[in-house]
């Protein structure tokens, strides 16, 4: 009966441990209505040479109550603390005398700051910033995660009540250590909310800076990192009030598009607050308490245009139109919703009217004049859903007439990158049957998930008919160049204006080299360029031979039609790349990516074999609707935030099955 009883016993916690990582939806919702968090700061005076180490902070003076009060006072709901700053640890570690706890008669910052936001019942969350050793090619040592780190995490998330969130700050990761970390966080807490800092494509939501937001929408949940101010011995800056409207633009804009803010508040060495820091954050307080309907507990807008005269966040049959752009030159906002009846409008700032679907507001100068930033609210008798873009006419549904849907991914934060996780399109076709998918030998193999109309299909590219493309006599391949190195992050613009003059690394220039595969020495985070002009008698898709190390983007025409890192410890891949040339010249620009290896090797070359694949799909049952949608991703990916990599994938529409 004993051994029974142990091995049941043993069987559950099998079963424990092997239950998936994942955060509740009512956490993830909670995090997602908060949006906006405010991270404590230890601001090191400028002109300190070395880390937060040397400063002789006097943590004895560090009040959490008074923190967490001013932050609940302004509106904040959340607070994120470093649980680190240079060599001292804010929390009693078993790991490390150098610590507040031993140093500072058993001060213990990060269950202060804990108790205090639980007393307010404010969301706390905790930056905890790693170092380690890795070789000379920026690889971590080991593969598993350093015990004295899964200690201290393990304290942090176990000592001192629910924690909201845990980001980080450290080195590049094995995906196998990124799991660990992930995996490990949620056993301690379920509801913790990882940051995207661990690395390799493993978090519940993610920090983005500045370059990744690029004011469109994205598939994760994601909050801007922006510096909310520094010292006025930093910079030179306008008066709080202005740049407190600046802020709030810039809040109103991320949460229009459906992420979070962060604000950073700066302790001087003293832990106080800065007095300008503070008055910043008093008027964004200001505001929320006559605003915050519009803010908190939102939905980014539904529609996809953009408009100069501010953003729109929503609420179930709610929008609030936030004015925080420029004043309409003729006074009016014009919105065509001939799907939703207009309840009332604010009339304080508004005369609001429908006449045929047409909603016609007239704003008043005034709304825009002053330091404050006015939202206008309209109720409608329907809940608000997205918009629907343009249904596209078209036979064949490609990468380039498709809605590309993002994420952020990466091994680490230099790596780190917007990819595509899916392509969408809205197209028009009655008596939908059958759907053909061309592939490549790139894509054979892959299983892939379409949504179509709300229904979910799963399918396996295997079962194709090999077609032979053939080529128009005429191509010609022009003289292939390279122009680097360029020390950059793998993210870059969607698009490159680039020639033989105009190279684009500075103080470089492009040198002419042959066709085929080159390898040479080369420095992490290295980036260069090669270029290769094609001249096509006519429009046509060829197939090329692409390869890299780390990281590759092909531009055609200036245009970016495929990018992604290759998997963790690549350093060679070659895949086949469809080109849809235009008629006369094209222009090819492969940008290749080296963010650890000692060499570098890339090859860009036309394909041997021009083979296409073609296998046909029957729906059960022929549509006929006018209108549909369809969204398509690769399934099986170590991580869902990872590039889809089906940009050679077309789909070719039918209304009978042949």
């Amino acid at each position: 009966m004993k051994i029974r009883i142990l091995s049941i016993f043993s069987l559950l916690l099998i079963y424990i441990n092997c239950v998936s990582a994942q955060v509740s939806e009512s956490a993830s919702k909670v995090w997602q209505d908060n949006k906006i968090a405010m991270k404590i700061n230890f601001l090191v005076p400028k002109g300190t040479k070395g880390d937060g180490a040397r400063i002789d902070f006097n943590y004895a003076k560090f009040n959490a109550d008074s923190i967490v009060a001013f932050a609940a006072k302004s509106g904040i709901r959340t607070i994120i603390s470093p649980a680190k700053i240079g060599n001292m640890y804010l929390f009693n570690t078993s790991t490390d005398n150098n610590s507040c706890y031993h140093k500072y008669n058993h001060r213990d910052i990060i269950k202060e700051l804990s108790m205090a936001c639980s007393k307010r019942k404010i969301q706390f969350g905790i930056y905890f910033p790693i170092s380690e050793k890795h070789d000379n090619n920026g690889y971590p040592t080991s593969e598993k995660l350093n015990g004295h780190i899964k200690k201290q995490i393990t304290e942090l998330i176990t000592k001192y009540g629910k924690i909201s969130e845990i980001n980080f700050d450290m080195g590049t990761r094995s995906p196998e250590e990124s799991k660990e970390l992930y995996t490990l966080i949620h056993k301690l807490q379920q509801d913790c909310m990882v940051s995207n800092d661990a690395g390799n494509g493993y978090y519940d939501f993610c920090n983005i800076l500045k370059y990744h937001f690029q004011k469109d929408f994205l598939e994760c949940d994601w909050r801007y990192d922006s510096s909310l101010s520094f010292h006025t011995s930093y910079f030179e800056t306008d008066n709080a009030q202005s740049d407190a409207k600046r802020i709030i633009q810039k809040i109103a804009e991320a949460v229009s598009y459906g992420g979070g803010f962060i604000l950073n508040m700066h302790l001087d060495k003293n832990c106080q607050i800065y007095a300008y820091d503070k008055e910043i954050i008093n008027n964004i307080g200001d505001w929320l308490k006559k605003n915050s309907f519009a803010i908190y507990g939102t939905s980014r807008t539904p529609f996809f245009d953009k408009f100069d005269w501010g953003t729109v966040t929503r609420k179930d049959n709610m929008l609030y139109f936030i004015l925080s752009g420029k004043y309409p030159k003729d006074g009016k906002i014009k919105m065509y919703m001939p799907e939703y009846e207009l309840e009332r409008a604010d009339g304080k700032l508004a005369t609001c009217i429908q006449k045929n679907g047409l909603i016609d507001i007239a704003i008043p100068a005034s709304a825009y004049k002053g330091k404050t930033i006015n939202v206008l609210t309209l109720k409608f008798k329907q809940d608000i859903l997205d918009q629907q873009p343009e249904a596209i006419r078209a036979i064949t549904l490609k990468q380039h007439n498709a809605i590309p849907l993002y994420s952020i991914s990466g091994f680490d934060f230099g790596s780190t990158y917007r990819s595509t996780v899916k392509y969408s399109w809205y197209f028009e076709q009655l008596m939908l049957k059958q759907l053909e998918l061309l592939y490549t030998e790139q894509e054979k193999g892959k299983k892939i998930e379409i949504v179509l109309d709300g229904k979910t299909y799963n399918v396996t590219l295997n079962n194709g008919k090999p077609s032979s493309l053939t080529a128009t006599d005429g191509i010609v391949w022009g003289k292939q160049y390279i122009c680097g190195p360029d020390e950059k992050m793998f993210h870059a613009p969607h698009t490159i204006m680039t020639d033989i003059k105009n190279p684009p690394v500075e103080n470089s220039a492009w040198k002419e080299i042959t066709i085929g595969k080159h390898t040479f020495d080369a420095k992490p985070k290295d980036t260069y360029y090669v270029m290769q002009n094609i001249e096509s008698p006519r429009e046509q898709n060829i197939i090329i031979d692409a390869g890299a190390g780390n990281g590759i983007e092909i531009y055609l025409n200036g245009k970016s039609i495929m990018k992604h890192l290759n998997p963790y410890g690549c350093k060679f891949r070659t895949e086949k790349v469809l080109l849809p040339l235009k008629k006369g010249n094209n222009q090819i620009v492969m940008r290749i990516y080296n963010r650890f290896e000692k060499n570098i090797s890339y090859i860009l070359c036309p394909s041997k074999e021009q083979t296409i694949y073609k296998q046909d799909f029957t729906l059960q049952e022929t549509s006929k609707k006018k209108n549909h949608k369809l969204t398509v991703r690769q399934t099986g990916l170590p991580s869902e935030n990872d590039d889809t990599e089906l940009s050679n994938l077309r789909i070719r529409l039918r209304r009978i099955a042949l």
